[in-house]
């Protein structure tokens, strides 16, 4: 079979009831990191940002550790990228404003400060809080990416509803804006290096049109085309993409315009301009939604994401799973098929 495996990265606790927007990397030994925010709820005060390790040919994954837990705040989005020297990066944010309220970036995610804490051990111990922006408003979402020539960028959503590029130079020991991406309201960019050094950004929507947008810049980050609305849905919903080693591209997203499920793979040949194959992860009641997703070393595929704020499922599958090796039907009535 081409999906691999299917599991809870950690089962719902008293401390730890709710949890949402999953990221994962591969360190240097192997090691698999799950990072993600878990508490009462979003915003909730005891929000706290947290890492689930899989060492390899493990069983499962280890319990939850917790990374960063501000007293009385909550703690929101967060990415993790391990530097040339070994040097595990978390760069998140802590939320400073209302706790209570309808759901949305009004209310909560411009309140969030930018973070970044640093681990020198694989993720077991974390260095005191460093702050790359004290202006509030920088929620990041998507992992960091490595341009041809060394640098690092990342994407945020931001107040003006234009994505933000934060780039590095010196392997992340320090951070700046370098340009956003104009045109029609977005956030959260999945940033992918190409080949011929341009870079492209799949996007979250935040505009009129309920669908996935895509922009591209020729200058390691510094400018921007305009967005271009593209054929695939999205319920305004978070995305992520990842360039495999064989050149093509998947994407991982909600195919729908309203709806957070299906939870669908694709598959472009052509450097994102096309998605030739397309195929529903999971189907059915409930929401699906955030997914993050990585190639490993040896080829597969991993991602994760929250399903149902209950739990984060991660996933290991094949490329050729999207082509259509495999069963079809991986998730009815509650049980996963293989």
């Amino acid at each position: 079979m081409s999906i691999l495996l299917w599991e809870v990265v950690a089962e719902p606790t008293e401390r730890y009831p709710s949890c949402h927007c999953s990221v994962l990397t591969e360190l240097e030994n192997g090691d698999l990191l799950v990072g993600y925010y878990a508490g009462e709820g979003e915003a909730r005060p005891d929000a706290a940002w947290v890492l689930a390790r899989r060492r390899p040919d493990a069983p499962h994954f280890e319990p939850l550790t917790c990374v960063a837990d501000t007293l009385g705040k909550p703690e929101g989005n967060g990415i993790l990228f391990q530097n040339h020297g070994g040097t595990v990066l978390l760069i998140y944010g802590t939320m400073h404003g209302k706790l209570d309220g309808k759901a949305g970036p009004g209310v909560r995610w411009v309140t969030c400060d930018l973070r970044l804490k640093r681990s020198e051990d694989n993720g077991y111990t974390w260095s005191d809080v460093e702050m790359i922006e004290e202006d509030l408003g920088h929620v990041p979402r998507c992992k960091p990416v490595r341009l041809q020539n060394g640098e690092i960028l990342f994407g945020t959503e931001f107040t003006t509803w234009h994505s933000q590029i934060w780039g590095s130079a010196d392997d992340g020991e320090s951070w700046g804006i370098r340009g956003f991406i104009p045109g029609e309201q977005n956030q959260h960019p999945s940033l992918i290096p190409r080949s011929d050094g341009s870079i492209l950004a799949l996007i979250r929507p935040s505009g009129q049109h309920p669908n996935v947008l895509k922009s591209t810049s020729h200058d390691n980050g510094y400018t921007w085309s305009e967005v271009e609305i593209t054929e695939n849905h999205c319920p305004y919903a978070a995305l992520d993409a990842t360039l495999l080693q064989d050149g093509r591209i998947v994407m991982v997203w909600n195919n729908h315009p309203k709806h957070r499920n299906p939870l669908t793979l694709g598959l472009s040949q052509d450097g994102g301009n096309t998605w030739l194959h397309k195929r529903d992860l999971i189907r059915g009641e409930g929401s699906f939604h955030y997914p993050a997703i990585i190639q490993t070393n040896d080829g597969l595929i991993h991602l994760t994401f929250t399903n149902n704020r209950q739990a984060i499922d991660h996933v290991v599958l094949t490329p050729e799973w999207i082509e259509g090796d495999g069963n079809s039907g991986v998730f009815q009535d509650g049980c996963r098929l293989f």
